[in-house]
């Protein structure tokens, strides 16, 4: 959950659609398009803990059922491997608050975000923000899906539910900070104060899942 919450993508889409957003039409269209763009990353979110959570149940509960003995070490070298892809890739070496995405695509997002004219912009760009960061979050969604799995004493749909809540989590936030008076300029000057803080708390958590992981391996 800490690193859903900490992960800057779908955050920084959301300040730069609505700061445009609000500049060119009312503030209430503008929070109606946020509405939207949560949708999407929740029908996001959903459709890869739907699809992690059929194709584990396959793997691993059904008749055809594999070996799970090396499953915890390849999921414990992956989240080693994001732990340093988090800490000194995740945000460019420059002085703002640049992405580890390729110029092209953070170019095509900006655009976008800049131009956002109705609710089924909001929709896609949200189911945007969610694939461009799957490589960060698909992991997570496997650990979840899996220790969902083991839990049998309360309602599975419930826990995957709460937990695909967490990823609009970011987005509530930067939105009570413009409603509670700031801007863009604002959220920027503390993201780039914060960004060491972020990829410092998103790669200790990797860390911590993967000698968790490990642990239960042994």
């Amino acid at each position: 959950m800490l690193i859903q919450v900490f992960l800057q993508l779908s955050p920084s889409i959301f300040t730069i659609f609505y700061h445009y957003a609000s500049g060119k039409k009312s503030r209430r269209v503008a929070d109606d398009f946020t509405i939207f763009y949560m949708i999407g990353l929740e029908i996001f979110a959903a459709i890869i803990f739907m699809l992690v959570y059929a194709a584990f149940f396959n793997l691993f509960i059904s008749e055809n059922n594999i070996s799970t003995t090396i499953f915890p070490w390849i999921m414990a070298g992956i989240m080693i491997a994001l732990s340093i892809v988090s800490f000194f890739f995740y945000f460019k070496k420059s002085r703002d608050t640049k992405l580890f995405l390729s110029r092209k695509v953070a170019s095509k997002l900006l655009a976008t975000s800049k131009g956002i004219k109705n609710r089924s912009d909001a929709f896609m760009l949200g189911l945007a923000a969610g694939t461009f960061e799957l490589i960060f979050t698909l992991p997570l969604y496997i650990i979840v899906t899996v220790a969902v799995m083991e839990i049998d004493s309360f309602p599975r749909q419930i826990l995957g539910f709460l937990y695909c809540l967490i990823t609009t989590l970011p987005t509530i936030i930067y939105f009570v900070a413009f409603h509670s008076g700031y801007n863009l300029a604002d959220i920027e000057r503390s993201r780039i104060k914060n960004k060491t803080f972020f990829r410092t708390i998103i790669a200790l958590c990797y860390l911590a899942l993967a000698f968790l992981i490990m642990n239960m391996g042994v």
